[in-house]
């Protein structure tokens, strides 16, 4: 009963529409009409008004079936004025649909997995255009705008105009030409100061107030921050000769932050960029000294690559290269095939327990993958070249079917992104060792040249830092600081430190500590030192999933004409995650917000009384009839 009824509704609604659509179409034709035929459709419109005043459909639709019949005769329609009509509608119809999206709310598909766990590819969000300003329809840029809306820790929507990003354009309605939109967790605002530590950011704002809702928020308790994606971020080269690049200029955050230089001899010199920091040390910018690329070895893995460590016998080592510097550099032939300088990494050793690589089974975190006959590749990229699976990782026994593993736990993708948690049964929870290193080296990138036996500069984009004196890996703490190993290993470090040189220094990897004084608060002077500076009319953008986020460590700050809207709520999957998302608070009560319900609260109430006042003349021509 409650379908019929609701679709009875619907219906005398469409005839409703129809009567309004005729009547207009009368009236801008009167004078095409002669009296008789004028006569005849007045009582015609007269008796749809009552059957539609009486919620009669039957007879509703008999009468709107004799009046288009009335409406074709006497007012034929050319090829083209049918064809002008049908293009002042469409034209109409994305002039609404334009300004709705651009300056009101727009549904949004995520295609990466640059936000995982908050989105996840194929989630369904409802974007609010209004929540810092008025949006310029398709143009980067704001009739208002009020900085003051934008909240630390709140998920931003931008425009890529403008901006260093490949791959960015695209088009919208099939007509007009932009740039693709981005979706990051906005961390920094004009004026702020940021350092990186222990996955966490410490930084102060314009004023030198403490940011501590940036660790201590209940949206970033599960999140990890990393400064970097790669120790050399984008390395731009110049000076060719006999098929070597002598330069390389190292860019972080889309600005050059030093530059190596090599001699005709092969030696490598490097200076920073003082346009960009006053920092004489590579590891210092932002903290990088408190990170380092991790990669997991077996022994002949480490046979290989490190033949004279002595670190005993394990079941598996931990290869931690860290504090990036200008000296000591090298001439390396990169992933683009080119012969240029690089910088100079410390490496060091741990070997991990039983127990520890169980718990990092146990903890790890991959991206969203496809298995198809053994052979994993990542989500979203294509296998049209057989010869590709000579560079895939094997995962034999692993039935076909899109996986992705989160914190330890495997889940089964099903249609429309809905996931489905494995049983413990399931291959992806073996605990074997080789799986193990298979699932950590590879699970991001899922590409076997970041294998350690294929190139021992490759890292994958795992990373390990220190917190209160123990180590963590995908986020969680996997070697405590008690930990007889790590006592151990510490102790080499500093060993390691005594014995160098100051042509090829050794920093040791070691917990030096947050940014705090011993007052327990924020230390503000080391912060502006070493701390990353957002400039003004700037913001500072990142992926929650720092593995594979291509954001602002990548192409930059955000431009403040550049952001469009937040969004507000996910509507697909209907999982745990269904509804609000994990961001910072704010008022819905805002003069943006405000203006564009207005505008649009004010444009149905001139529809409406523009359809009643129709009505009136109508009535008004019965009378007069």
């Amino acid at each position: 009963m409650l379908v019929q009824f609701i679709s009875t509704l619907y219906s005398l609604h469409k005839v409703k529409r129809f009567f309004h659509h005729s009547f207009k179409r009368y009236r801008r034709n009167l004078k095409k009409l002669d009296d008789a035929t004028k006569e005849s459709l007045l009582l015609q419109f007269a008796g749809l008004r009552a059957s539609l005043a009486q919620k009669d459909l039957p007879v509703a639709l008999k009468a709107v079936e004799n009046l288009a019949m009335t409406l074709d005769h006497a007012l034929p329609r050319t090829f083209w004025k049918r064809c002008w009509q049908s293009f002042v509608g469409i034209g109409i119809a994305l002039f609404i649909a334009v300004l709705i999206r651009t300056m009101w709310f727009e549904p949004y598909t995520i295609p990466t997995g640059s936000m995982r766990p908050t989105l996840k590819e194929g989630d369904f969000l409802v974007v609010s255009k209004t929540d810092f300003g008025i949006n310029v329809p398709l143009r980067p840029a704001h009739f208002y705008f009020d900085p003051d809306l934008v909240k630390h820790g709140s998920i931003i929507v931008f425009t890529a105009e403008n901006m260093n990003i490949a791959d960015s354009d695209t088009t919208y309605f099939y007509l007009f030409n932009g740039k693709k939109l981005l979706v990051k967790r906005l961390l920094g605002k004009p004026g702020d100061t940021l350092y990186f530590y222990g996955g966490k950011i410490y930084g102060i704002d314009r004023q030198g107030r403490d940011l501590a809702h940036l660790r201590d928020a209940s949206w970033a308790q599960n999140l990890e921050h990393i400064p970097f994606i790669r120790f050399d971020g984008k390395a731009e080269t110049s000076k060719l000769k006999n098929g070597v690049f002598h330069e390389a200029t190292f860019y972080q955050m889309d600005q050059p932050v030093a530059k190596l230089s090599a001699t005709p001899m092969g030696s490598v010199f490097g200076e920073m960029l003082p346009a960009k920091t006053t920092l004489t040390q590579y590891s210092d910018l932002w903290g990088f000294k408190h990170f380092a690329m991790a990669r997991l070895l077996n022994e002949e893995q480490l046979k290989t690559l490190y033949p004279k460590a002595d670190v005993g016998k394990a079941l598996l080592y931990l290869e931690l290269a860290h504090h990036p510097s200008l000296q000591g550099g090298q001439m390396i032939r990169d992933e683009q095939n080119r012969l240029r300088p690089d910088l100079n990494y410390s490496t060091s050793i741990l070997p991990l327990t039983d127990s520890q690589v169980t718990l990092i089974s146990e903890t790890l975190t991959s991206c969203r993958f496809i298995v198809k006959d053994g052979v994993a590749y990542r989500y979203g990229m294509s296998l049209h070249n057989q010869a590709m699976q000579d560079y895939l990782p094997k995962l034999p026994g692993v039935p076909n079917g899109t996986y992705e593993i989160e914190k330890g736990k495997a889940y089964q993708v099903l249609w429309g992104s809905r996931t489905k948690e494995l049983p413990l049964t399931h291959p992806l929870y073996s605990k074997d060792p080789e799986r193990v290193q298979l699932l950590y080296n590879l699970g991001i990138e899922f590409f076997n040249s970041y294998s350690p036996e294929k190139n021992s500069r490759a890292h994958p984009s795992r990373y390990a830092y220190f917190r209160a004196g123990d180590l963590y890996l995908c986020g969680s703490s996997i070697v405590k600081k008690d930990d007889p190993n790590l006592v151990l290993f510490l102790k080499n470090e500093y060993q390691k430190q005594a014995i160098s040189t100051s042509i090829r220094p050794y920093a040791p990897f070691e917990d030096a500590g947050p940014p705090i004084g011993s007052d327990g608060k924020i230390d503000a002077d080391f912060i502006r030192k070493y701390g990353l500076v957002i400039p003004d009319k700037m913001y500072l953008a990142l992926g929650d999933n720092h593995a594979m986020s291509g954001d602002s460590r990548q192409f930059g700050f955000v431009p403040e004409d550049n952001l469009r809207g937040s969004p507000s709520f996910l509507f697909w999957p209907t999982d745990s995650r269904f509804g609000s998302l994990p961001q910072a608070l704010s008022s819905h009560v805002t003069f943006p917000n405000i203006f564009v319900w207005c505008a649009a609260i004010l444009f149905a109430i001139i529809s409406s009384y523009r359809n009643r006042q129709a009505l009136k003349t109508l009535t008004q021509k019965e009378k007069d009839s």
